[in-house]
C-alpha cells in the first residue's frame, strides 16, 4: 500500500461517521435547545416591544412655491434653486433641530407605568397627570406617583405628598397637576429625568432620515421606540421644527430685502428731489424750457433771416440797376417798371417819369424839342429824374442798413442756436438721471410689495406626504426570529464545543484511528468497555468473546511447528489494559484446553493479583524469587492455580518489588526459566511493564514469539503510534499484534480530560491520565 494512497485515504471524511458522532450526544443538544428556548421566552416576557414609526416628506421644486411668481421678473434676486436632498436631511437631523424637539416635548423626562413584570413607557394622554420641571435638574433614580381612588401620592426624596384632582402641587424643582383618575386602581408611575445632552444624543442616534430612492426627491424619516404615540409626536415635531426653520430662513431673506429696499428708496427719493431742483435751476439760468422747440424756432428764424437778406440783396441790386439806368441815360427814355423794387415812392416816381416820357415822345412826333411844352416836359422829367435818383439813393441806403442789421441779428441768433445742443445735452443728462432714479424707485416699490407678499406667503421647501404613522406590528423583539435563533444557538453551542473538543482531541478512539496511525501493523482484536470486573470470568461475556477472536487471530501469527509459544502483553503507558489482555488471552487458551501459564513480569507496578483476586503481600514467592533462586528452586513451589471457565489456569505472580527489575528480566536466569516452562506448557503469556515509561520490557521483546501491544480507546495518545512504528522499524520486535481495548458503543466518549500518571512506588510519570476498569482500575 503506497503512502500517497494512505494519505488520500486518511484525508477523506466519513460524513456518516461524523453525523453519528454528533448524534451520539443528542441529550446535550436537547438540553441546550431547551435552555435556549426557555431563556428566549423569559427575554420575550420581560422585554418591551419596540415599534417603528415613519413619515415621508417630498422636496418641492422652487417653481411650485406659490410666491415664486412674484419674483419672476426679478432675475436671480429671489430665484431659490432646488437644494440637494442631503441638505434637507442635514437640516432635519441637525443638533439644533433635535434640541428644539427635546425641549418642546420634554424628552428628558420618561414616565413609566410600573408593572409586576416590566415597566411600560407612557406618553401624552396615557399619563393622568401633568408634570412641569422648572430647571434642568436630573433625577436618574427617579421618583414615583401612586394613584388610588380619588387621590395620588407623590413619593419624592423620602417624603410623601398628596395630590388632589385638578390641584397643583408645586415643589422647588417641579410642579405636578393631577388631571384625571384612571379606571384601574392602585397604579404606580415612575418618573425619571435625564440630562438634556443625554436626551439629545439618544434621539440623534435613534432617528433615521434617508432618501427613499437614489433618483427620487422623497425623504423618509423613521424612529424606533417602545411607545407609538411618542414616536409619532417626535417625528411630527421634528418636521414642524424643520419647516419652521425653512420658513424662518426664507423670511429672513425677504426681511433683509425689504430693509435694503427701504434704505434704497430713501436714498433715491433724496436723489430725485435734488435732480428736480437742479433741472429747474438749470432751465431758469439758461432760459431753456423746451430745447427742441426752441431749436426749431431758432432755425426757422435763421431761415427767414436768410430769405429776408436774399430779398434785401435783390432789392439792392434792382435799385442799383435802376440807378445805373437813370444815370446812363443821355436822353429821356422809358425806365423799367415793376421790376420788383418794393419802394413805393421809387415805383410811383418811375411810373410818373415814364408817363411824362411817353407824353414828350408823343409831342416830339409833331413838334420839336424847342416847343415850349416839350421844354416844360423836359424840365419836369429832369426834376423827376433827380427825385428818382434821390429816392433810389435813400432806398439803397436803407437797404444797406437793413442788411447790416440782418447780419448782426443772424450772428446773434446763430450763437444762441449753437448753445442749445450743449444745454440740451446737459438737460438730457439731468432727465436721464431723473428717469433712472424714477424707474428704480418704481421697481423697488414693486419689489418691496412682492417681498412683503412673499414674506406673508412663505412656505417650507418640503411638503408632508405622510404624517408620522406606526407599523402596528412591533419590529423588536421578533418572536419567531428569537425563537428560531434560540433553537439554532442551542444546536450550535454544543456543536461548537464538540467540534473544538474533537479538534483538540489527541486520543485514539476507534479501529479506524489505529489503522490510519499504524497502517503496516495487524490489529488482532477489539475489547469492549465494561466496568464490571466480575464479567471477566463469564464464559459468554464480552471479555470472553473478544478474547476468543484475539486467540483466533493470534493463530495466524504464531508458528505452527512450535511446541510452545511465548506471548508478551505490553502497552505504552499505564492504564491501557495490558494486564487484562494477558489475563483474558490466558483464560481463553485455558478454556480451549491448552496448557498455558500466565507470568506477572511487571515488577514495578504489578496488577495481576487484583484480577486473580490474590493478596500479593501475603504471597512471598513470585517471579523475582525464581530469578534470584534460579540455581535451586522447584516450579511447584512458585506456580499457583486458579479456575477459569471450569479449567485450571497456572500463573506466577511478580513477587516482591525489586530495586533492579530491568537487570532481572534481562538476565540469563529469566531466559532459563522461560526455557524450562516451555517444556511443560503450550503457551507462556507474560504481563510486562509499559514500554514508554520504563525499560524493563525491552530485554524480553526478542524472547517473545508474539508481542500483544494494547492500546486503549479514548485514552492512548495518537502520538504514541510513532513509538509503536519505531519498534517495528528498529526491529526490536519479532512479531507484533495490536489490541484496541476499552471500545465504547456509539460515538467517541470524552471523559476526564487531562490525566496524571504514577508508575510504581519510586517513579513518577506525568504521561496521560489514570483511567481503569471499574473500581479496581486494572492495567
Amino acid at each position: 500500500m503506497s503512502k500517497e494512497f494512505l494519505k488520500d485515504e486518511n484525508d477523506s471524511i466519513d460524513f456518516i461517521k461524523e453525523i453519528r458522532y454528533y448524534i451520539f450526544f443528542w441529550p446535550w443538544f436537547l438540553v441546550f435547545v431547551v435552555f435556549a428556548l426557555f431563556s428566549s421566552l423569559i427575554f420575550l416576557r420581560y422585554t418591551n416591544n419596540t415599534y417603528q414609526s415613519f413619515a415621508i416628506l417630498q422636496v418641492k421644486d422652487a417653481k411650485s412655491d406659490p410666491s415664486s411668481f412674484l419674483a419672476q421678473s426679478g432675475g436671480a434676486m429671489f430665484n431659490f434653486n432646488r437644494i440637494k436632498i442631503d441638505n434637507f436631511i442635514t437640516q432635519i437631523t441637525s443638533k439644533r433641530n433635535i434640541k428644539n424637539v427635546v425641549k418642546a416635548l420634554d424628552l428628558q423626562t420618561n414616565i413609566y407605568s410600573v408593572g409586576k413584570v416590566k415597566n411600560t413607557l407612557k406618553y401624552g394622554e396615557e399619563i393622568p397627570f401633568n408634570i412641569e420641571f422648572k430647571s434642568n435638574a436630573v433625577f436618574k433614580e427617579g421618583f414615583t406617583i401612586t394613584i388610588d381612588n380619588s387621590k395620588a401620592t407623590l413619593n419624592f426624596e423620602n417624603k410623601e405628598y398628596t395630590l388632589l384632582l385638578n390641584q397643583v402641587l408645586e415643589l422647588e424643582d417641579f410642579k405636578v397637576t393631577l388631571k384625571k383618575i384612571p379606571m384601574d386602581e392602585n397604579i404606580e408611575f415612575r418618573i425619571n429625568r435625564g440630562s438634556e445632552t443625554g436626551a439629545i444624543s439618544s434621539l440623534y442616534s435613534s432617528i433615521s432620515v434617508n432618501a427613499s430612492t437614489k433618483e427620487g426627491d422623497n425623504i423618509q424619516i423613521s424612529l424606533q421606540g417602545p411607545n407609538k404615540k411618542r414616536n409619532e409626536a417626535i417625528i411630527n415635531s421634528l418636521i414642524e421644527m424643520a419647516h419652521a426653520d425653512q420658513v424662518y430662513e426664507k423670511r429672513k431673506i425677504y426681511e433683509l430685502s425689504i430693509d435694503f429696499i427701504n434704505t434704497r428708496l430713501s436714498t433715491i427719493v433724496n436723489e430725485i428731489d435734488s435732480l428736480s431742483l437742479m433741472t429747474t435751476g438749470f432751465k431758469s439760468d439758461n432760459l431753456i424750457f423746451s430745447p427742441e422747440a426752441q431749436t426749431t424756432n431758432a432755425l426757422s428764424n435763421l431761415t427767414d433771416l436768410e430769405q429776408e437778406k436774399f430779398n434785401l440783396t435783390n432789392q439792392l441790386e434792382l435799385a442799383k440797376s435802376l440807378q445805373n439806368n437813370l444815370e446812363t441815360q443821355s436822353n429821356f427814355s422809358l425806365l423799367p417798371s415793376n421790376i420788383g423794387i418794393r419802394n413805393t415812392n421809387v415805383n410811383e416816381l418811375v411810373i410818373a417819369y415814364n408817363t411824362l416820357v411817353l407824353e414828350r415822345n408823343n409831342l416830339l412826333s409833331g413838334a420839336t424839342e424847342k416847343n415850349p411844352i416839350i421844354i416844360q416836359l423836359s424840365l419836369q422829367l429832369t426834376d423827376l429824374k433827380k427825385n428818382i435818383l434821390g429816392s433810389i439813393n435813400n432806398y439803397l441806403q436803407n437797404l444797406k442798413t437793413s442788411l447790416s442789421r440782418f447780419n448782426e441779428f443772424k450772428n446773434t441768433t446763430s450763437k444762441e442756436v449753437s448753445k442749445i445742443p450743449k444745454l440740451e445735452a446737459t438737460l438730457l443728462s439731468f432727465e436721464r438721471k431723473f428717469q433712472i432714479a424714477e424707474n428704480l424707485y418704481l421697481f423697488l416699490l414693486q419689489k418691496k410689495e412682492e417681498a412683503s407678499i412673499s414674506f406673508q406667503a412663505t412656505l417650507p421647501d418640503t411638503r408632508i406626504i405622510n404624517y408620522a404613522y406606526t407599523d402596528p406590528a412591533p419590529i423588536a423583539p421578533k418572536k419567531n426570529i428569537i425563537l428560531f435563533g434560540a433553537v439554532l444557538l442551542g444546536l450550535m453551542i454544543p456543536f461548537a464545543i464538540l467540534y473544538i473538543l474533537k479538534i483538540l482531541d489527541t486520543k485514539i478512539h476507534t479501529r479506524e484511528d489505529l489503522e490510519k496511525l499504524i497502517p503496516d501493523l495487524d490489529i488482532l482484536g477489539e475489547v469492549p468497555f465494561n466496568e464490571d470486573i466480575k464479567s471477566l470470568n463469564n464464559l459468554r461475556g464480552t471479555f470472553a468473546e473478544s478474547s476468543r477472536i484475539i486467540r483466533s487471530n493470534i493463530s495466524f501469527k504464531l508458528p505452527h511447528e512450535s511446541d510452545c509459544s511465548i506471548i508478551l502483553s505490553t502497552s505504552s503507558v499505564k492504564g491501557e489494559g495490558k494486564t487484562i489482555t494477558a489475563y483474558n488471552l490466558a483464560a481463553s487458551y485455558a478454556a480451549a484446553g491448552e496448557k498455558v501459564i500466565l507470568i506477572g513480569a511487571d515488577l514495578r507496578n504489578p496488577q495481576l493479583h487484583k484480577i486473580l483476586n490474590v493478596d500479593r503481600k501475603a504471597e512471598s514467592k513470585g517471579l523475582v524469587n525464581i530469578i534470584l533462586n534460579s540455581s535451586d528452586f522447584s516450579f511447584k513451589d512458585y506456580i499457583q492455580k486458579t479456575t477459569v471457565f471450569s479449567n485450571n489456569l497456572d500463573f506466577i505472580l511478580s513477587g516482591p518489588i525489586p530495586p533492579n527489575p530491568a537487570e532481572l528480566l534481562s538476565s540469563s536466569d529469566f531466559s532459563n526459566i522461560l526455557t524450562k516452562l516451555s517444556e511443560t506448557y503450550n503457551y507462556i503469556i507474560i504481563d510486562s511493564a509499559p514500554l514508554v515509561l520504563v525499560s524493563d520490557t525491552i530485554p524480553i521483546l526478542k524472547k517473545a514469539d508474539l508481542v500483544l501491544y494494547t492500546t486503549r480507546a479514548h485514552f492512548t495518545e495518537k502520538k504514541l503510534a510513532s513509538f509503536i512504528n519505531d519498534l517495528v522499524i528498529d526491529k526490536k520486535i519479532n512479531k507484533i499484534g495490536v489490541i484496541l481495548n476499552g471500545i465504547k458503543a456509539g460515538a467517541k466518549s470524552y471523559y476526564k480530560y487531562g490525566y496524571s500518571y504514577r508508575y510504581s512506588y519510586l517513579y513518577k510519570y506525568n504521561y496521560g491520565y489514570g483511567y481503569g476498569y471499574g473500581k479496581g482500575k486494572s492495567t
